[in-house]
C-alpha cells in the first residue's frame, strides 16, 4: 500500500519545515504572509520616517548630518523591502527548485540530515526572534508614553520580525536541502573511488552522478533567483547599519544603550546563520573534485575518461551558490572582502566626523 505514495515522499519532506503547512507553501499563502508582515510594516516605517523624521533633520554639523543619513537609510531600506516583496520575490522559482531537487531522490541519511539541520536552524532563529521582540517591547514601553501608540509600534515590530524569520528560515531550509544533495553526490563519488576494479567499467555510474550534479546546480540557480534581491538587501542593510552604529559609538560623548547592543547581537546572529548556510553550500559543491581526480587514475576506457573529464570540468568551472546582486558569489572571499571594506569605511568616517 505504501508503494504508490513513495514517489511523493521527497516532495512532502522538502516542503516541511517552512513554518507554513506544507500544502500552503507553494500557493499564494506565502506571498500573502510576506505582504502583510515584511512588506506592510516596511511601508509603514517608510511613511513614518518620511513624515516625522526626515523633515526635521538638522544639517548644521557633521554629526547631525550623519544622523540625517541614518534616518534616510531607514526610508531607503524600507522602500527596498516593499519593492522586493512586490516585484523581486517570484515563487515560480521556488516551485522549480522543488521540482528539480526532488529529482535527486535523497536517501535516508540525507533525509535525517535535512530534518536535524532544519530543527537546529529554526531553534536559533526562534530564539533570536523572541529575544528581538522582547527588546522591542522594552524599548517601546520605556520611550513612548501613549500606550496605544506603543502597542501599535510593538505590533509592527513583531510582525516585521516574523516576516524576517520566515524568509531567513526559508533560505536556510533551501540551503540545507542543497547541502544534503551535494553531500549525497560527494559520498557517491567517494564510494565509486573506493570501489573494486569491476565497477570502473560502469559507464552509467559516472553519467548518473553527472545528472544528479546537474540537477543540484539547476536547483541552486532557481533558489538563487528567488532570493537574490533579499540577500543583497540584507547584507547591504546589515553592514550599513553596523557601520553607522559603530561610528556613532566612537563619538566622544556617546552613551551606548545596552538594548541596541543586544539588537546588534540578534542581527549578527542572523548574519552568521545565513552566511554559514550560504558559504557551506558553496564549499560542498566542489568537495568531490579531489575524489574525481583520483578516480581518473583507475579508469581503463576512453569513454570513461571522457565522462570523468566532463564531470571534473563542470565541477571545477561552475561557481555554484547564491550571489550578491548577481555580481559576486557569496563565498569565503566575499565575506572577508565585506568585513575589510566595512572596517575601512568605519575608520574613514570616524576620522572625518570627529576630527
Amino acid at each position: 500500500m505504501s508503494l504508490p505514495t513513495s514517489p511523493n515522499l521527497p516532495k512532502e519532506m522538502l516542503l516541511n519545515g517552512f513554518i507554513l503547512p506544507a500544502k500552503y507553501v507553494l500557493g499564494p499563502a506565502t506571498k500573502i504572509l510576506l505582504l502583510f508582515t515584511f512588506a506592510f510594516i516596511s511601508a509603514f516605517k517608510m511613511v513614518y520616517y518620511s513624515i516625522y523624521t526626515i523633515p526635521f533633520c538638522d544639517f548644521t554639523t557633521k554629526l547631525s548630518i550623519f544622523g540625517c543619513v541614518y534616518a534616510s537609510m531607514a526610508v531607503i531600506f524600507s522602500s527596498l523591502r516593499v519593492l522586493l516583496i512586490l516585484f523581486g520575490f517570484d515563487l515560480n522559482y521556488f516551485k522549480r527548485f522543488i521540482s528539480t531537487i526532488e529529482s535527486i531522490a535523497p536517501d535516508c541519511s540525507a533525509i535525517r540530515t535535512i530534518k536535524r539541520n532544519r530543527r537546529l536552524n529554526l531553534i536559533i532563529l526562534v530564539i533570536t526572534f523572541i529575544g528581538h521582540c522582547t527588546l522591542c517591547i522594552i524599548y517601546r514601553l520605556s520611550n513612548i508614553q501613549n500606550l496605544f501608540k506603543a502597542a501599535l509600534m510593538i505590533t509592527g515590530d513583531v510582525f516585521f520580525e516574523f516576516g524576517l524569520l520566515f524568509l531567513l528560515n526559508m533560505i536556510c531550509n533551501i540551503c540545507v536541502c542543497l547541502k544534503a544533495a551535494f553531500n549525497q553526490i560527494n559520498s557517491l563519488i567517494a564510494n565509486l573511488n573506493q570501489a573494486s576494479e569491476q565497477v570502473f567499467n560502469s559507464f552509467d555510474e559516472i553519467r548518473n552522478l553527472r545528472k544528479k550534479y546537474s540537477y543540484a546546480v539547476r536547483a541552486t540557480k532557481h533558489a538563487e533567483k528567488l532570493f537574490r534581491f533579499f540577500i543583497t538587501i540584507f547584507y547591504i542593510e546589515y553592514f550599513s547599519y553596523n557601520i553607522a552604529n559603530i561610528v556613532r559609538a566612537c563619538g566622544p560623548r556617546t552613551h551606548i544603550d545596552a538594548i541596541w547592543l543586544f539588537v546588534m547581537l540578534c542581527r549578527t546572529t542572523h548574519l552568521l546563520i545565513l552566511t554559514y548556510n550560504l558559504v557551506s553550500m558553496n564549499n560542498l559543491s566542489r568537495q568531490g573534485l579531489e575524489d574525481l581526480y583520483e578516480f581518473s587514475f583507475k579508469l581503463n576506457s576512453i569513454h570513461l575518461y571522457h565522462e570523468n573529464d566532463i564531470f571534473i570540468a563542470r565541477m571545477a568551472l561552475s561557481d555554484v551558490g547564491f550571489t550578491f546582486a548577481d555580481l559576486f558569489t557569496i563565498n569565503n572571499s566575499f565575506i572577508i572582502s565585506m568585513f575589510s571594506l566595512s572596517l575601512t569605511l568605519i575608520i574613514a568616517l570616524t576620522s572625518f566626523i570627529y576630527q
